[in-house]
């Protein structure tokens, strides 16, 4: 259920992922992008972003990049993190 339904303001991670997510203004400006980070910050931003990358950020992303690379899906490393973005806090 979480991965499908947007929680207003939240997208969905799901929609994210398969591109359908386009950011709103307030978005952009808060340096909210669609991409992996993007999911990090709709599960647990309030944590993990805004802030500098931390152990757990790291392992999360090395596992999507493994499981990327066997199922030979391109990983776009501009927007693996969300230590950029503002949460949704």
């Amino acid at each position: 259920w979480f991965w499908m339904t947007p929680q207003s303001p939240k997208p969905s991670c799901h929609d994210v992922v398969i591109g359908e997510w386009a950011p709103s203004a307030a978005d952009v400006a808060a340096g909210r992008v669609p991409g992996f980070g993007m999911t990090t910050n709709i599960i647990n931003g309030g944590l993990e972003c805004g802030f500098a990358t931390n152990g757990k950020v790291e392992d999360r992303v090395a596992f999507y990049r493994r499981f990327a690379d066997i199922l030979q899906v391109p990983v776009d490393e501009d927007t693996l993190y969300c230590n950029e973005m503002q949460s949704y806090r």
